[in-house]
């Protein structure tokens, strides 16, 4: 609880002193000095009231839009065209490791993910923040074909310092109630020598962010507005390969409507067969008549 509270919780405590002083005068037969103080104790309460509210409208809105430094990222020219080195030194607690690692990132962006766990607005009020993990980082280009075509590879991120997040979730248990979902998020940022990004957590996502103070990283914002790649490539259409072999490319279309479930005709029942006429050459069985016996004499009788 932040120490600003301290403030309308001393006014509120007057107010209410002073409230109960006057009801207790009031009922002494004191009227003047007893409807004096309920005046002034309860003006003095709604006031510690009103701070009160928009105190904790002020802190809500402060742990909502929060954000924090988790390392820094900085771009440098490799050797040849859409080469580029990201050397990022990440932050525990605040404050730089000092113990930079070096990726090679090729394409005309960079991209910086990893899993974050975040929880419900009300849990992030009262202290609970998004818990995240710098994981990977990779390469890209404006064109999608054009990264398709070249395909960036994606760099498994170091950080040994840091627990894995099931970790951090089985220790604070607690949390669990608290939780609302768990996913992958990036943010990605245009290459370009000499430009300093800082990865920023938010209560929902993670961010690259221009350094303050590097005009190379602020003057490339209007190339990340505008998207627009040097390269012109073709779309790939070769089967793509998965753990279980390849797949042949689908093209994207719009979504077939919800067709009507179909329905099976019914069959048409099999033609009667006529009777085949009788052979005359050849014999055919006899069918005796049954003759049905008949009572003796003296039983008709």
């Amino acid at each position: 609880m932040a120490i600003w509270w301290l403030l309308p919780a001393f006014v509120g405590l007057v107010g209410v002193l002073m409230l109960v002083g006057g009801v207790a005068k009031v009922f002494k037969a004191e009227l003047g000095g007893g409807i004096v103080r309920v005046l002034f104790g309860g003006l003095t309460l709604a006031g510690a009231a009103i701070i009160g509210l928009v105190g904790l409208n002020l802190q809500t809105y402060a742990q909502l839009s929060k954000e924090w430094p988790v390392g820094v990222v900085t771009i440098k020219k490799g050797m040849a065209d859409f080469d580029w080195i990201a050397s990022i030194d990440l932050m525990d607690n605040g404050q730089l490791r000092g113990q930079p690692h070096d990726y090679q990132v090729t394409g005309e962006e960079i991209f910086v993910g990893g899993p974050i766990i975040t929880f419900k607005p009300w849990a992030n009020v009262v202290g609970m923040d998004a818990v995240f993990q710098v994981a990977t980082v990779r390469g890209g280009y404006f064109n999608a074909n054009c990264t398709n075509t070249y395909n960036p590879r994606v760099e498994t991120i170091d950080n040994p310092n840091n627990d894995s997040l099931l970790d951090s979730i089985a220790e604070a248990w607690k949390f669990a109630a608290a939780r609302e979902v768990a996913h992958n998020t990036l943010s990605g940022q245009p290459l370009g020598d000499g430009a300093v990004y800082d990865i920023v957590a938010t209560q929902d996502a993670v961010m690259l962010k221009p350094q303050e103070g590097n005009q190379v990283a602020m003057n490339l914002q209007q190339q990340a507005i505008d998207r627009r790649s040097a390269l012109n490539c073709d779309p790939v259409t070769t089967p793509v390969q998965t753990p279980s072999g390849a797949i042949e490319y689908r093209a994207p279309g719009a979504a077939a409507p919800n067709a009507p479930p179909a329905t099976v005709a019914p069959q048409a029942a099999p033609p009667v067969q006529a009777p085949m006429p009788a052979d005359p050459d050849l014999i055919q069985p006899q069918v005796m008549p049954q003759v049905m016996p008949q009572a003796p004499p003296e039983q008709r009788q």
